[in-house]
């Protein structure tokens, strides 16, 4: 599946429904999922035509600048022992509440917290428009709240972790609408940029209700072999992508949200455990001092008072800073939240045993001035240090552009060494927890007032997470994870079907894991499955047809290359099917009558209703809903309208829709049958009524045996039956019930005597074939006759409690067991008297 990079629009196949005069009215559907809003008519380019020149993540930075986000916590409040960052199981703690919680994590880029956490708090949302003759309308949508949370890492390996999870959703016109909560909301991480981006093209799938309350994760890689930057870097931007499948199996168009940058490398100087990073620097990275923090605040005023030249205020007299200057110096590095301008930033340089020729330089002319500075700007015999800012662990420390470049965009100054020594093991800590590379990282000071909130006391780092002085060595042997994808497996489509999936690394270190499927020769195009976990090894995967697909699981430990496994997964081909299915309820609140009105709740056939009636002429619409669990199938609908016609036209959205007008009164059995690609079947079918006042009428008298088992409750009793009935349309009558004639029947010795002028409707068809439908009081009754040699007559009764036609409880039938339809009625042959068809 390809990459998409915005939401986009699509454009369904026409929909013909065939109106009275057979003629198609073309209806188009189009859906969007978005991340970041579009507007109803989805005017929007499409990704094949974006350019992608440029920084796209600037647009990310530059919220992130307006908001004043922090790149890291001032490091001397915290513990000094940091162990490598390795992203949770799930998001938790008081930094993710304090993110999500934030104004800056309600936009559509989301707030970068520190440079390995970033959050969102934001909405997805679907929408489901249709488009025809009357114009476009928006027939559904499902805006679902969610948090995302982000998790870098340094742990030695190159990946980042994201975890989304839904909050609440809200659904138009209500949870009966085209896009339900148990709607497929289909979402994975994808990324793009330079080379080396490991994204899992397969996606994670549910119902939108399994999104909410549940952390799902995501994982992304990065191959450092294909950088050939220093450091191995690489820069990739990231994204979600989804799509939803409404509950009739339309797939609504794919849409993205804003990308984010994510920096990764494999610097070597961290240490043996830090050789393999990924961190968010869509933020700009910068050191904290404190003012009001006891254990720094002599180099915090410092540095202060230096950033603030051309003079400061020291001591509440002016002051300009050591060494004097004719013209104001331009000292860098000054933190600025709507700045991230590189050539004003700090770039670290190598300060080990064996430092870049700078560091040196830099302590030496820093020595060499502090040597003509008076006592009262430094005096040793106080303990005090002499202080440097930019520091010499930096490109623009004091020896800046070596003579004859020499500029003296520096300060020194006398500081405690307490002071002096914490803020230089807070520099060094800050390196390390802020992933600050060699050159390639331009990073500021700032300076608080904020108390901090951490120890009294200056802590050391331990030596085990002190920056190793020579890039700590060399390496062991890392050697590749195993990865088994387990056995082969068979399913249906549609349903989920178990894997088996393992991995393991030697080392024992965490694993970059993801699924990819290939779609075998006989898969019909446009198949697609999806897992519950597509980064865990042991799942479920869902297709959306039958044939044979090739699944690969595949192992990443960011220092070999990827390993996998492969397993074939063969799915069978259900039918469609018009069973029943659980009914969705709306919620508490909404309307009975939506606006639009909502589809059906079940499968079946919901027009017309089971004994409509309609007047010959006049059109007939058929609306039968089916189920399918291929979202991939494609449907054709047959329906036999028991007039001698048929229709075959295309099933959309889980549906047959056609139209057919009835020439000629009778009872018509209309059967529907749905067939989809792979020859799966399965129908349904509904009796209506067409009655015609000017075809006309019926008169009747005679006589018939009543058998055993006619009469409900007295199986065993018979008798002899008298019929009459004389039902007639008047001149212009419309009916559907006639304003003349009655019916009755009675058997001697025998509790039954129906009479009734309440008549509902008249049937006399061309072939002298009668039926009638009325009530007499809590009674409704039946009557089937036919003209014949000999001629017919049948009587069902049924109470009116039980519906309004007959069904399974019957008071009384002389033909138990036949057909309702007046072809398949089977009357009983009378024995005296005669029934007159009137035509």
């Amino acid at each position: 599946m390809p990459r998409l990079l915005i939401p986009i629009l699509l454009t369904a196949l026409c929909t013909p429904v065939l109106g009275g005069t057979g003629q198609a009215e073309t209806a188009r559907d189009f859906g969007v999922v978005s991340y970041t809003g579009i507007d109803e008519k989805g005017d929007v380019p499409r990704p094949e035509t974006r350019k992608l020149s440029g920084d796209l993540g600037e647009a990310a930075r530059r919220t992130a600048r307006e908001r004043g986000e922090k790149s890291y916590f001032d490091p001397s409040t915290a513990a000094a022992a940091t162990p490598p960052r390795t992203p949770p199981g799930s998001p938790s703690g008081p930094d993710v509440e304090d993110c999500l919680n934030s104004e800056g994590a309600r936009n559509k880029f989301g707030r970068v917290y520190n440079r390995f956490m970033w959050c969102q708090r934001y909405q997805v949302e679907a929408k489901k428009f249709t488009t025809g003759q009357t114009g476009t309308r928006l027939t559904a949508s499902m805006t679902m709240e969610f948090s995302a949370v982000a998790y870098g890492r340094d742990d030695g390996k190159r990946g980042i972790t994201v975890f989304f999870r839904g909050d609440d959703a809200d659904y138009w016109p209500t949870t009966k609408g085209y896009i339900r909560p148990e709607s497929m909301l289909y979402q994975r991480v994808g990324c793009f940029g330079e080379s080396g981006c490991g994204e899992n093209f397969a996606h994670t799938g549910m119902p939108i209700k399994d999104w909410i309350g549940r952390w799902t994760s995501f994982e992304l890689t990065s191959d450092g072999s294909v950088s050939s930057l220093p450091d191995k870097v690489s820069r990739h931007r990231w994204f979600f992508h989804g799509y939803v499948i409404d509950s009739w199996n339309f797939r609504l168009a794919d849409g993205s949200s804003e990308e984010r940058t994510i920096r990764c490398d494999s610097a070597t100087n961290f240490g043996l455990k830090r050789r393999g990073a990924c961190i968010l620097d869509d933020v700009i990275p910068h050191l904290q001092y404190s003012v009001n923090d006891g254990k720094v605040d002599e180099v915090a005023k410092h540095i202060r008072c230096a950033q603030a030249e051309p003079w400061c205020e020291r001591d509440g007299v002016p002051f300009r800073t050591y060494p004097r200057k004719d013209t104001v110096k331009l000292i860098p590095g000054k933190f600025h939240p709507d700045n991230r301008d590189d050539a004003l930033a700090l770039h670290r340089i190598n300060a080990s045993k064996t430092p870049d020729p700078r560091y040196t330089a830099n302590r030496n002319t820093v020595r060499s001035t502090c040597a003509t500075l008076p006592p009262d700007i430094y005096d040793t015999s106080k303990d005090q240090q002499c202080d440097e800012y930019p520091f010499a662990s930096t490109a623009e420390g004091a020896a800046c552009c070596a003579p004859p470049k020499f500029d003296w965009d520096f300060s020194v100054l006398g500081a405690h060494k307490d002071d002096n020594e914490c803020a230089g093991r807070a520099l060094k800590k800050y390196y390390r927890d802020d992933r600050i590379l060699y050159e390639q990282d331009g990073f500021f000071v700032h300076i608080k007032e904020d108390p901090p909130a951490g120890p009294d006391t200056c802590e050391a780092i331990p030596p085990e997470e002190d920056e190793p002085d020579d890039g700590g060595g060399t390496p062991p042997v890392d050697l590749p994870p195993t990865v088994d994808a387990g056995p082969d497996v068979r399913g249906d489509e549609g349903s989920p079907v178990t894997l088996g999936g393992s991995a393991s690394d030697p080392e024992n270190s965490a694993l970059f894991l993801n699924w990819s499927v290939t779609p075998g020769p006989g898969v019909d195009p446009g198949a697609f499955c999806f897992f519950s976990g597509s980064s865990s090894a042991a799942t479920t995967v869902t297709c959306t047809d039958d044939g044979t697909f090739t699944l690969t699981l595949t192992a990443r430990d960011s220092v070999n290359g990827p390993v996998s496994d492969s397993t074939t997964l063969t799915l069978g081909n259900v039918a469609p099917g018009f069973g029943p299915t659980p009914s969705i309820r709306a919620r508490a609140g909404d309307a009975d009558d939506d606006d639009p009105v909502t589809p059906p709740d079940t499968p079946g056939v919901h027009e017309p209703k089971p004994w409509q009636v309609f007047r010959a002429g006049t059109e007939v619409k058929l609306v039968a809903a089916f189920t399918e669990p291929g979202a991939n199938d494609t449907h054709t609908c047959l329906t036999d309208w028991d007039d001698g016609s048929t229709s075959t036209y295309a099933g959309e959205e889980l549906t047959c829709r056609s139209a057919h007008t009835f020439a000629h009164p009778g009872m018509y059995t209309i059967k529907t049958k749905v067939t989809d690609d792979d020859t799966g079947t399965n129908s349904s079918d509904v009796m209506v009524i067409v009655y015609d006042p000017d075809a006309g009428f019926a008169t009747a008298g005679g006589q018939l045996t009543s058998p055993a088992g006619a009469l409900t409750g007295d199986p065993a009793a018979t008798g002899r039956g008298h019929f009459q009935f004389n039902p007639k349309y008047h001149p212009h009558d419309e009916g559907p019930a006639p304003r003349n004639g009655k019916v009755a029947y009675r058997i001697q010795g025998v509790p039954l005597n129906l009479t009734s002028t309440e008549l509902d409707w008249l049937v006399v068809t061309p072939d002298d074939r009668i039926a009638v439908k009325g009530a007499s009081g809590d009674q409704g009754f039946v009557l089937y006759a036919y003209d014949a040699d000999p001629d017919r007559f049948r009587l069902v009764v049924w109470p009116l409690s039980a519906g309004d036609h007959p069904a399974s409880t019957l008071l009384y039938d002389n033909v138990r067991g036949a057909g309702y339809d007046l072809d398949l009625a089977g009357p009983q042959d009378i024995d005296h008297g005669s029934i007159q068809a009137h035509n």
